[in-house]
Parts: C-alpha cells; sequence; structure tokens
C-alpha cells in the first residue's frame, strides 16, 4: 500500500510542476492566435503488469505482467487541453494469491480478460512543433469478459498439484478506476506518435464473495477479503487527424 501511495504521491508531484510550467507558459503565450481545434482518431497498446491487494496488503499478491490494445477518439481543443475516450482489450490480474480450496490451501495466477473504457482528459505543454509532453487523468472501466486461474498445491498425499478452472465468476462484473499518466506526442507527418506511461488505481472491490470457479473454489477462496486491483501500464500508438 506504503509503495502504491508513493508512486501515486510523485505522478501528483509530477502533475504539479507540469501545471506550474503549463501556466507560465500559457501566460507568455496569451498574445499568440488559438490554434485550431482537432480530432482524431488512432490505436496504441502496449504491456501492462498488474497486482491485487488483500485486505490493503500490498504483499498479498505479486505481479503479472499482460497485454492492451485499445482504440481511440481525442478531441483537442486548443493547444492545451484536450479529452480522449479509448475502448479496447486489456489485461489485467495477480499471481500468488493465497486460496483456500476444499482438500487444502492453493496459490492461483489470476488472468482477467477484459473490455477496457477510459474518458481521460489531457493537459498538454506545446513546447516544440514536433513533439508535445502531456499529463492525463480521468475515470476508467474494467468489464470482465474472462478470468483463469492456475492454481497449483499439494494433495492429501503430499504430491504436487496443478490445475486451470475457470474463475470469472470469482470476480465482479466490473472494477471501476482512476488512470493518471503521463506521455509524450511526436509529430512524424502523417501521423501523431504516442506514448505514454499510465498507473491504474482500482477503486471498487472486485471480489465476488459468493462466486465459483468450474473447478470448485470455495467462496472462502478469496474469503471476504476486500480485492482491488492495481496495474501499470506502457503504450505506444498512432493518431490520425480527420478534418482541419
Amino acid at each position: 500500500m506504503k509503495k502504491g501511495l508513493k508512486k501515486l504521491s510523485l505522478l501528483v508531484a509530477l502533475a504539479t510542476v507540469f501545471a506550474f510550467a503549463f501556466s507560465n507558459a500559457q501566460a507568455q503565450d496569451a498574445a499568440k492566435p488559438e490554434s485550431k481545434s482537432s480530432f482524431l482518431i488512432g490505436v496504441k497498446g502496449g504491456l501492462t503488469v498488474n497486482k491485487m491487494l488483500v485486505s490493503h496488503d500490498w504483499s498479498a499478491t505479486n505481479y503479472y505482467s499482460g497485454g492492451q490494445a485499445l482504440a481511440f477518439a481525442h478531441l483537442n481543443f486548443n493547444s492545451w487541453v484536450g479529452t480522449a475516450l479509448e475502448v479496447g482489450f486489456s489485461q489485467s490480474g495477480a499471481s500468488r494469491f493465497a486460496t483456500e480450496a476444499t482438500n487444502g490451501p492453493r496459490l492461483t495466477d489470476y488472468r482477467l480478460s477484459n473490455v477496457q473504457a477510459n474518458l481521460l482528459t489531457y493537459f498538454k505543454l506545446p513546447v516544440l512543433s514536433v513533439y508535445e509532453p502531456k499529463i492525463f487523468i480521468g475515470p476508467s472501466m474494467d468489464a470482465n469478459v474472462y478470468a483463469t486461474g492456475n492454481v497449483e498445491g499439494m494433495t492429501a498425499a503430499g504430491s504436487p498439484l496443478k490445475y486451470r478452472v475457470d474463475a470469472t465468476n470469482n470476480f465482479k462484473s466490473m472494477d471501476w478506476a482512476m488512470i493518471v499518466g503521463l506521455g509524450v506526442d511526436f509529430d512524424i507527418k502523417f501521423a501523431t506518435l504516442m506514448i505514454d506511461a499510465r498507473y491504474r488505481h482500482g477503486i471498487t472491490d472486485v471480489n465476488n464473495k459468493y462466486g465459483l470457479g468450474d473447478q470448485y473454489i470455495s467462496s472462502i477462496g478469496m474469503g471476504n477479503s476486500d480485492v482491488r486491483t492495481r496495474g501499470w501500464a506502457i503504450n505506444v500508438g498512432l493518431g490520425f487527424k480527420i478534418g482541419k
């Protein structure tokens, strides 16, 4: 938890510095004519690193890597501010999640496949015509489509045991979160190259306390614990301007 708060505090501090630079640059540029609004559509994708907090315990699970692919529509209100709607596929999860089955303890690697939708507000600093640093923040929703659990444990006889279960019903259908991130846009003539790093902070409990997989992992598998997602992602994308 403390590590997550430190990372979130760092992003907030960077956002504060960015906002200060933004206000100074905007004051210096007040006499210049405002650039025209522009609308972009495109795609982006990247790698995700995820984990879950169990009853606010950061050390309860380990990190689990995945991927995401998003389509987006981006509206620049002016040179400084824009908004974007992103929709696509994203993976989340955690590894070494301690669960309790009917015949003994288990360690489970959970992977969730989600449909993700993000509504982000961007604040840009157009320092040069070639590239534009930016920060962004906004709400995020993951719709749980399918989840698996790779389970490891021991049999009653002491032999190693490994199997996979459908864990979709172990998790709630919706995971609501907030995203904050940093990035930079590059003008490459025929398109805009976008690179960003983001942190996704789950704000709702995703533990479906009455859920069961197709192999019985009881509702005490994740117990009555509060389970929340945390995730980081690095994305690269291309945006194409529509109209002038």
